[in-house]
């Protein structure tokens, strides 16, 4: 499978890598991002030759894009019937889905953009690759995990929820997504890219209708782009007072509203952790709903409770602001929304508006002092000793 794309200053070439070669180039890919920039340490990086790959490399698909001899994009793709093991049962909980072959069921992974390429059509025109390769074969019923950053670009190709979101190690969270590949009424409602070509196959309707009736809980949107912009404002501002929070203070409506309308929206269920000490993180988690539990290890080995957070309040600010692992645990107390917000597209919005951008970063960092402070003072307060807790980075 090959195919070539236009880009301005550039000539894209979408292909499935089958030598050698072309492996090892996929797999230095994975290492840039996973490793170099995200600070991920996943158990089969090799890092004497800067490469990601792992036994599910064999039995799957890999696409990728280059610009001539340089891999910038790729992704791969697993059929169930040939994904060894039961990772991905517990992980997708497919004994509960017995009504699905497993011949008609996919997994798509390891989607990788090299920070050059990302925010154009590249993300696209693979996930269009897979979705055609998979529909030739049988496909209806594909999943995927990824992080929270990514939920709306994945929510509006046609993917969606259908189960709690994951804290894996090494990993830190993810959320489980699905694709119902042959429900072209839902594809064409959201106005999916995947709509014009899912009429080129053979449709069940009835496909669609087991999954909304099977998943009705997870159904809620949860990003601006498919809720639209106004609709997801409104939902934000009914939970929380965004003309006194701290983080958007000294910005005008629209300023706020650019900075709340990137994020995405995440449902925790009571107990599960949402932020795990050592994982690494970029994403800063503002409680729009229900409480969360902030533990640490304290110098003698032992885990403390830093503090409970609830409504309006934040989380995760260290490791947006320096990218350094988490050193803190965070579990849901109660069912929990939160607002996911990634620091790439604060660097974005850095480069189109400074001044907001700037705004929030110095918010950010009268918050943090705050909190230190008050961290500090409560540790003092409760615990006799040095338990070298203050300033957890969450």
């Amino acid at each position: 499978m090959a195919d070539t794309v236009e880009e301005p200053g550039a000539r894209l070439r979408v292909a499935t890598a089958t030598s050698r070669d072309e492996r090892e180039a996929v797999a230095r890919l994975r290492y840039r991002v996973y490793v170099d920039e995200m600070g991920k340490q996943p158990p089969n990086a090799d890092h004497g030759r800067k490469m990601l790959a792992d036994d599910m490399d064999d039995v799957a698909t890999i696409l990728y894009v280059s610009d001539g001899d340089d891999v910038v994009a790729t992704l791969r793709h697993v059929w169930a019937r040939n994904a060894p093991g039961s990772r991905y049962e517990s992980i997708y909980g497919l004994v509960a889905m017995p009504e699905v072959s497993a011949d008609a069921i996919s997994f798509t992974s390891r989607l990788i953009i090299a920070p050059e390429r990302r925010h154009t059509h590249v993300i696209g025109q693979l996930l269009n690759a897979i979705y055609e390769l998979g529909r030739r074969n049988g496909l209806w019923l594909d999943f995927i995990n990824c992080e929270p950053r990514l939920v709306g670009l994945y929510e509006a190709m046609g993917y969606r929820r259908f189960r709690p979101t994951i804290l894996e190690d090494h990993a830190g969270l993810w959320v489980p997504l699905a694709l119902v590949a042959d429900d072209v009424d839902y594809l064409a409602r959201i106005q999916s890219p995947l709509a014009r070509l899912a009429p080129r196959f053979a449709n069940d309707p009835m496909h669609g209708r087991w999954f909304a009736g099977r998943f009705a809980e997870y159904a809620q949107p949860s990003c601006a782009r498919l809720m639209g912009a106004d609709e997801f404002w409104s939902y934000l501002t009914a939970r929380i007072h965004v003309d006194e929070h701290p983080l958007l203070h000294g910005l005008g409506q629209e300023e706020a509203r650019r900075i709340l309308n990137s994020g995405t929206i995440l449902r925790v269920k009571t107990g599960q952790g949402i932020v795990r000490a050592g994982d690494p993180g970029s994403d800063m988690f503002m409680v729009l709903s229900g409480a969360v539990e902030v533990r640490a290890t304290a110098s003698d080995g032992m885990p403390r409770i830093i503090e409970t957070l609830g409504k309006g309040q934040v989380f995760g600010e260290m490791s947006f602001l320096n990218s350094r692992p988490r050193t803190a645990d965070v579990t849901a107390l109660s069912d929990v929304e939160l607002l996911a917000l990634n620091r790439e597209f604060l660097e974005r919005i850095g480069r189109a508006a400074p001044e907001a951008a700037n705004r929030v970063l110095l918010n950010l960092a009268m918050f943090l002092t705050d909190r230190l402070q008050a961290t500090t003072r409560n540790l003092v307060e409760r615990t006799p000793g040095n338990l070298d807790l203050a300033g957890a980075n969450v």
